[in-house]
């Protein structure tokens, strides 16, 4: 502006000397020249110290104050001037008022006030030097100043609404991006995510320290020159892994990528960072780089391997779990089986584990499961695969043995292996194991039909003595599907009708009278037949349905002794999982209220494996049950377990002699000894003796000669069905009156 001044003052010189005013412009020149000089001075002043971002107070009123000043100073040269001027003169001095009436609006319009201050005075000026001229024209380019003022007034405060709108906005765009640097700032510090750019040549120009944290390095310890790269603080001593491979490969393409993973081999283990990023480009489409994001992604890396480790493998033994197991085995079968085998399969299971558990504890149990997974290992292959399958329960998939003798090799060596004691640590355990060995292909032809095999050929093993294998065979199949078959006709047998009871009579043995009967479980298979009791009575105990299958018994028992004569009493089997359920005294209770029945006419037989498990609490319902009046019987004595003490510990009333001493009884010394000493202890211990399987009169003599209280067998009579007891007992009354009629007397027993 200053120098706009200084070349218009040049130029009105002329035209003031011509007029004859030479003197008088250069006694106005003198302030002008103090105007400029001090806008030189504040210039330098300004260069020297900097640009200000704000203005005070008192410099925008001295701007005004000035402003006004050198307005003022202008119109008063106007009017001195432009009347006296020449008619060029006159042209040169309002083309130099119309410059500077332009130029004031152009570059005081950021300060409107000073504007204003500056160009008011010579408008006015000007008009009144043309309304002083007297010239006719010179009124009309009065009017026409003003209008052109007018329009450059507007347009110069416009203008400078526009300067200071943008000013505002380039302050409010300051004050947001500080603010969002600070938060990106802040963000950054509190999150494992960080904010990264390149320029144009790929040099990082944001997020060095950043990358070097990631790296636990330094930040000093990177190199800030144009070698500091992505692929420089990204790479790993060995190479570039493939991760961050692709992203340089995108970034060469200037692609966009999303969520890219590398890892990083850092000391002492490997990290791995998460990459976005786009190409950025500027309004003229050139490419100035790349600005992204890159989040430190190791921790959700490293719990993404533990999950899949745990979900793959026993979180006790460290071995795979039967979800891997079972992802293997598919993978074999989606590799496609041919007709030769590539491994075989072999589950296997501890004998007599839970002993171990129960005996010594849990913490004992877990080291012998642990042992039993080092010992396994140790045994198979490098590429075999151990699992533990759930419990004590172990499958290998052995690819070492893909054929029957080499799986044989390996079944027989863990078998031999298991044979030697676990070391526990404070002590050692011993426990044996089955094996069952399938093959793909052979034996199943998917994972699941294969699994069963392998594990039908387990349970052959175990049936068959334990601390053996077994070869899964299609027979082993049948018979599964044979026995499922029969287990679900067996619970529906109670409901069908289809079980019935058949009645042996048991008989004194000094009168020869029927005394009672025992109740004997049959099952008439409406398709198969009669089925025997041996039979369907260990499946239904294996399954649990021999609770509801004993209840029934004893109501019908009673049912039937009900219609009885009153000196008859009935024989029930109570099974041990009766006493284990816990209903058997109330099932006893509601039997005998029912029908009636006095509970000395019933006996309960039990065999001494129900005394093992839980002797306490077999005593208190036994207890309980002889509180009723119920007598009881030791079924089966001399095949069990339990010992002598046994006999004075439990409430019972009877023993029964099993069938087989009374079957050995003729040949065999031993045998005879062992039953004249059970007559003897039944005789000390106050027990009735029964013997059971008398089928010859041989058998009978010498039982008689013992002094066997009570008899059972085929000799006197086959189990029959309750229509049949009443014949039965019509015969037996027939048959004592002609023995009373041949006697001439009748005996005390038939009075």
């Amino acid at each position: 502006m200053m120098l706009g001044n200084v070349v218009s003052a040049g130029i009105t010189f002329p035209v003031a000397y011509n007029a004859g005013l030479a003197s008088v412009f250069l006694v106005w020149s003198t302030p002008l020249l103090y105007f400029v000089a001090t806008a030189i001075q504040s210039s330098n002043r300004i260069r020297t110290l900097g640009a200000r971002e704000t203005a005070s107070q008192r410099a925008l009123n001295r701007a005004r104050v000035s402003a006004l000043l050198l307005g003022s100073w202008w119109s008063l040269t106007t009017i001195v001037i432009y009347p006296a001027a020449s008619s060029d003169g006159k042209a040169i001095v309002a083309t130099i008022m119309v410059g500077l009436i332009s130029g004031g609006a152009f570059s005081l319009c950021a300060l409107r006030p000073a504007m204003m201050n500056y160009m008011i005075p010579i408008i006015a000026g000007g008009a009144f030097a043309l309304f002083l001229s007297g010239r006719p024209h010179d009124y009309l380019f009065a009017i026409l100043l003003c209008a052109f003022s007018f329009i450059v007034i507007q347009s110069g405060i416009g203008r400078g609404r526009l300067i200071k709108e943008n000013f505002e906005d380039q302050q409010q765009l300051a004050e947001q991006s500080a603010i969002i640097e600070l938060l990106l700032r802040e963000f950054e510090e509190g999150t494992s995510d960080w904010l990264w750019e390149t320029d144009a040549l790929g040099t990082l120009t944001r997020g060095i320290d950043r990358f070097s944290q990631f790296r636990c390095q330094a930040a000093n310890e990177m190199r800030f020159d144009r070698a500091t790269t992505l692929q420089s603080v990204l790479s790993c001593p060995g190479g570039t892994s493939d991760g961050l491979a692709t992203v340089l490969g995108y970034v060469t393409t200037r692609t966009p990528f999303r969520d890219q993973v590398a890892e990083v081999v850092t000391q002492p283990v490997s990290r791995w960072v998460s990459i976005s990023g786009k190409p950025v480009f500027d309004c003229g489409g050139d490419f100035v780089g790349f600005r992204g994001v890159a989040s430190d992604i190791t921790v959700a890396r490293e719990a993404e391997a533990k999950i899949f480790y745990l979900a793959h493998h026993d979180s006790l033994t460290g071995l795979c779990n039967r979800a891997h197991f079972a992802s293997e085995v598919a993978d074999i079968f989606g590799d496609g089986v041919s007709a030769a085998p590539a491994c075989s399969i072999l589950y296997l299971d501890l004998d007599n584990f839970k002993s171990v558990n129960d005996t010594r504890g849990h913490t004992m149990g877990d080291r012998l499961l642990k042992e039993v997974g080092v010992r396994l290992k140790d045994m198979v292959g490098s590429g075999d695969t151990v699992s533990r399958i759930g419990g004590d329960e172990y499958a290998i998939i052995a690819r070492s043995a893909p054929d029957k003798p080499t799986a044989a090799l390996l079944a027989g060596a863990i078998l031999e292996s298991f044979a030697k004691p676990f070391d526990l640590g404070s002590e050692t355990a011993s426990v044996g194991s089955s094996v069952g060995i399938a093959f793909p292909g052979l034996d199943g032809t998917n994972p699941e039909h294969l699994l069963k095999c392998a594990d039908l050929a387990l349970y052959h093993a175990k049936a068959e003595g334990k601390r053996t294998f077994r070869f899964f065979t299609p027979a082993m199949a049948r018979q599964r599907i044979e026995r499922h078959r029969l287990e679900q006709e067996l619970r529906d047998a109670v409901g069908n009708g289809e079980l019935l009871l058949h009645y042996q009579p048991i008989i004194d043995n000094i009168t020869r009278r029927t005394i009672g009967f025992e109740a004997l479980a049959r099952w008439q298979h409406p398709e198969r037949g009669r089925i025997p009791p041996d039979e369907f009575i260990p499946v239904a105990e294996e399954i649990g349905a021999i609770v509801e299958i004993g209840a029934w018994v004893l109501h019908q028992a009673c049912r039937t002794a009900a219609t009885w004569p009153d000196d008859l009493s009935v024989a029930v089997n109570v099974s041990a999982h009766q006493f284990k359920d816990g209903s058997l005294v109330a099932v006893v209770r509601e039997a005998l209220a029912l029908n009636g029945l006095r509970p000395d006419r019933i006996e309960l037989e039990i065999t001494e494996s129900v005394l093992i498990d839980d002797p306490r609490q077999v005593l208190a319902i036994l207890h309980e049950l002889r509180n009723i009046g119920v007598k009881i019987a030791l079924d089966d004595f001399g095949t069990g377990y339990s010992s002598l003490s046994y006999l004075r510990s439990f409430p019972f009333d009877k023993l029964k002699i099993d069938r087989s001493f009374v079957n050995a009884i003729k040949d065999d010394g031993v045998a005879h000894g062992i039953l004249e000493t059970f007559m003897i202890l039944g005789k000390v211990l106050g027990l009735c003796v029964t013997a059971e399987g008398v089928e010859d009169v041989e058998q009978l003599e010498i039982l008689s000669q013992m002094n066997c209280h009570q008899l059972q067998g085929y000799y006197f009579s086959r189990p029959m069905e309750d229509s049949d007891i009443g014949g039965y007992l019509l015969k037996e009354f027939r048959r004592a009156e002609v023995e009373v009629n041949a006697a001439g007397f009748q005996p005390a027993a038939y009075r």
